[in-house]
């Protein structure tokens, strides 16, 4: 079943190159292992090395 975007929240996904530049992007997923799927699959550094990850954080206020 398909999540409407209503439930996707905005995640940066930031990543380390070889050249020590750290890079942020960002994308609206479901939670946090969706947005580093999402970064996986748009950035070929990141597919060709997962472990280049440094972190990954959500960006939309806890409610309640």
């Amino acid at each position: 079943m398909a999540r409407s975007m209503k439930s996707h929240k905005r995640y940066t996904v930031r990543h380390r190159e070889t050249s020590s530049r750290r890079i942020e992007s960002c994308y609206y997923a479901g939670d946090a292992f969706e947005a580093r799927v999402l970064a996986m699959e748009v950035v070929p550094f990141i597919k060709a090395h997962p472990n280049s990850i440094e972190e990954i954080r959500c960006e939309e206020p806890k409610q309640g």
